[in-house]
């Protein structure tokens, strides 16, 4: 795949995120994707599952949005990027910065692992509440740190 459209695809994924579209973001994965998040962990097999994740996700948090880091990296068919979510939940602004690593074949993701920064997660493997104020509503694909 060209590092191009291995692109093109995270700045899709990353403005599906932020329209909160459950359904368009599943269908960027392959029907039998694995989607891992080391921090809470999950592990979750199939669009499916991805989709009821991203809809809990979003429902826990109606006002989470992502912003990419510096350009994703690309090679071959796999892609690396920096984020940042941030989005209330139970009336504190939450913060986690993190590492998405993907594998892509035929245009659709096979396999996501997420590094989220694992400092201060609450009991129950939230990351704390930051002191920051929420940022101004984001654009899709607006990146920062550039």
């Amino acid at each position: 795949m060209l590092e191009r459209q291995v692109h093109s695809l995270v700045y899709e994924y990353a403005g599906a995120w932020n329209r909160h579209d459950a359904e368009e973001l599943a269908a960027l994965y392959a029907d039998d994707a694995l989607y891992e998040d080391l921090l809470l962990p999950v592990a979750l097999h199939g669009s499916p599952a991805i989709r009821g994740h991203v809809r809990q996700v979003f429902s826990d948090s109606s006002d989470a949005v992502l912003a990419l880091g510096a350009e994703p990296l690309a090679s071959g068919d796999r892609a690396c990027f920096e984020w940042l979510m941030v989005g209330e939940r139970d009336g504190q602004t939450r913060e986690v910065r993190g590492v998405s690593v993907m594998l892509i074949e035929d245009g659709r993701i096979v396999r996501q692992t997420d590094y989220p920064h694992p400092t201060a997660p609450d009991t129950e493997g939230r990351v704390a509440t930051t002191a920051r104020a929420a940022p101004a509503p984001v654009e899709d694909n607006v990146a920062w740190g550039e």
